[in-house]
């Protein structure tokens, strides 16, 4: 059986360090860029100017002829700052596992990283401006309060980190749940697969225990018989050890090793035990989870067979229809005695088994008539044939 993987650890994989970061930085840079843009290609708005003179809308419209190529020089020095800022909270948030902090703590540094590379932007935007004017580019602005444009810079220096950290951490937050969800899902496969495993490589050791005694005894009576027994068990036994080979296997395998497991039975009890065999039409190519029919014939000789003394009977029936493959098996003996309070793991197990691998679109049934105990078990087929290559 295989053995259950370990879930990855999401703490362990800082969340969107990758495209993703690169995809966000150059997305939300670029969108600012081409705002800016297209708001000083556009120039003023014509609203501006409906009540002056149009003296001063003429003035106003040279000021800001005068003052275009500055607010280029000041736009762009902002969008390299913003990108420098922005990439160094990437990577402080990297070195010192931000992601893994909670909302209340995480909340104080980014704020304060960010008032603190908005106060340096501010700064150098200023220093940049003011020496710009001293070289005759930027006079227009040159009388202008230092403290005034230092607030207004570092203003919308702070908004845009801000709202690039919110944009960061709402990806963050988004890129580990899905991690987490993914590594649950695997968690989960893993779990139902060697759950699954483990229900179809257990063989009832009873099972086992009489079919060593019957070959015992047929040594000395009939070694022919005991040879074909052998022969019967290994092919139970093969069959038991490779079920978690394969999720599904055709239903024409499923039959040899019943069948060897049917001959093994006959075999022990002689003419006390009548088989019947139908297989409909169509049926062989059928897929079953492995052992699923071994299960329930197994089962039906257990409690239908080994518990009563006389005759016995056993029966398996499969039909394929619209709905899917249907297998019955029926047995002498009464269901209040053999099932109810006694045990019925392989039942109970087939039971689950189903469930993990069909959901409620497989149904197994047991019931009580007037022959005996019949257990109907039905499958779909058209999801698992087209599942086969």
């Amino acid at each position: 059986m295989n053995e259950v993987p370990h879930s990855i650890s999401v703490s362990s994989t800082p969340p969107f360090a990758g495209r993703g970061y690169r995809l966000m930085q150059t997305g939300f840079w670029t969108l600012f860029a081409l705002t800016v843009t297209v708001t000083l290609l556009s120039g003023p708005p014509p609203i501006a100017f409906d009540d002056d003179s149009s003296a001063t809308a003429e003035a106003l419209r040279r000021a800001f002829a005068v003052l275009q190529p500055l607010m280029w020089i000041q736009n762009a020095a902002m969008i390299i700052c913003g990108i420098l800022a922005t990439h160094q909270l990437h990577l402080l948030s990297l070195r010192h596992r931000w992601d893994l902090r909670p909302f209340r703590r995480l909340v104080p540094m980014v704020v304060l990283s960010c008032a603190g590379f908005a106060v340096g932007i501010s700064v150098f935007i200023n220093a940049l401006r003011w020496f710009l004017a001293g070289q005759g580019v930027g006079e227009a602005v040159a009388g202008r309060g230092l403290v005034i444009e230092l607030i207004s810079t570092g203003a919308v220096s702070l908004f845009l980190l801000g709202t690039w950290a919110a944009l960061y951490y709402a990806c963050q937050a988004f890129t580990r749940l899905h991690q987490i969800e993914v590594s649950s899902l695997r968690h989960a496969a893993a779990i139902k697969e060697a759950r699954l495993q483990t229900i179809a490589t257990q063989l009832n050791p009873h099972f086992l225990f009489n079919s060593l005694n019957t070959l015992r005894a047929l040594i000395d009576e009939n070694p022919q018989q005991a040879r074909d027994a052998v022969t019967q068990l290994s092919h139970v036994l093969r069959a038991s050890l490779t079920s978690s080979d394969c999720m599904f296997i055709p239903l024409r395998d499923e039959l040899s090793t019943v069948n060897a497991l049917l001959d093994l039975e006959m075999a022990r009890y002689g003419d006390r035990l009548q088989v019947e065999r139908h297989v409909g039409l169509g049926c062989e190519k059928a897929l079953i989870p492995p052992l699923l029919l071994v299960t329930l014939v197994e089962n039906a000789v257990k409690h239908g067979v080994a518990a009563k003394l006389g005759p016995a009977f056993l029966r398996y029936e499969a039909t394929l229809g619209p709905a899917g493959l249907c297998l019955r098996v029926q047995n002498s003996g009464s269901l209040v005695e053999n099932w109810q309070g006694k045990g019925g793991m392989g039942l109970a197990h087939t039971r689950e088994r189903l469930a993990l691998l069909f959901g409620s679109a497989a149904t197994m049934r047991i019931c009580q008539n007037t022959e005996g105990v019949e257990v109907i078990v039905s499958l779909p087929q058209q999801a698992l044939t087209q599942q086969q290559p």
